[in-house]
């Protein structure tokens, strides 16, 4: 591969979040917030921190509030100075006026599947390495590193890569949910042997599950095709990576933070105390509230 740099992300926001309608009916899911800030914001400052430069965002079509979001917004802009509150928008800016944002609506035409965003901009990402994040998945790191950036390094560091994979060790119970990956000396960072999306508690044979970030060579495409279907007829791009890793070098990194999924209310809530804990303001104030809660239930 003669460009390893990494300078593309692209993050996979064209889901129906239909676990959480009615909300999601006029909300794409990308856009709920964790505390005040959208999902996609924290995904994207991840981005930002890894150095990425073109940030292509896969939404469907008429869900365009993430597009809407890092866009100018002159009149509010105005108004902040006006009253004194720009301080509060200082996070947004470090997000949106460092990075290009591309929307992209997803190919109505592939099959369904996680594959289908990706697949959808191949022609955006050209011929270098890339990042995939997927839109509900977040990290955690508040003393060190976003996962991003941890996976680009990771990328830079193992020059034979064509792919480095995200994990976390999950449950047992919990094997279902995940595409489950066995490195080939058992290590939590090694080259990949083997990958299993969502198999039987009794199929896994490791408890390492990746999860939505990664980075990807191009030659991904050479598998990543719409007559490449799997599992229930769907588009995954773990199938892709699976196929590509039987040729060509796959890493995985078990990223430093806390790996939290928004994809369900319930997990969607404790990401936002998560969250919450950090922001010093609040933090007691929450505790406090949520004791007295548990106290008044006993």
């Amino acid at each position: 591969m003669e460009n390893r740099k990494v300078k593309k992300a692209v993050i996979t926001a064209a889901g129906l979040g239909t676990r959480f309608l009615p909300a999601t009916k006029n909300i794409p899911k990308e856009m709920l917030p964790i505390v005040d800030l959208p999902i996609i914001h924290y995904i994207a400052e991840e981005c930002v921190e890894a150095g990425i430069e073109d940030i292509i965002v896969v939404i469907r079509p008429g869900n365009e509030a993430a597009m809407t979001y890092f866009s100018p917004s002159p009149e509010l802009e105005r108004q902040l100075v006006a009253t004194g509150k720009e301080k509060q928008m200082e996070r947004y800016y470090k997000v949106a006026n460092k990075a290009n944002f591309i929307f992209v609506h997803q190919n109505a035409s592939l099959p369904y599947g996680n594959g289908s965003p990706v697949l959808t901009v191949k022609n955006l990402v050209g011929n270098e390495p890339f990042v995939v994040c997927f839109g509900d998945d977040l990290v955690l790191n508040p003393e060190g590193p976003g996962a991003v950036k941890q996976m680009v390094e990771s990328y830079m560091a193992h020059e034979d890569a064509y792919g480095v994979m995200a994990t976390t060790k999950v449950p047992h119970e919990e094997i279902v949910r995940y595409g489950m990956i066995e490195t080939e000396d058992g290590s939590d960072e090694g080259k990949i042997k083997r990958m299993v999306e969502k198999p039987k508690i009794e199929e896994a044979t490791s408890d390492l599950a990746g999860f939505g970030r990664m980075v990807l060579a191009p030659e991904i495409f050479d598998y990543l095709r719409a007559d490449n279907t799997g599992k229930d007829g769907e588009l995954w791009l773990v199938d892709a990576i699976e196929q590509l890793r039987m040729s060509k070098p796959v890493y995985a990194k078990t990223v430093q933070g806390e790996f939290l999924t928004t994809g369900d209310p319930l997990r969607f809530l404790k990401a936002s105390y998560k969250y919450a804990m950090q922001r010093p303001e609040i933090a007691e104030e929450l505790k406090r509230f949520l004791k007295e809660e548990i106290m008044s239930e006993a």
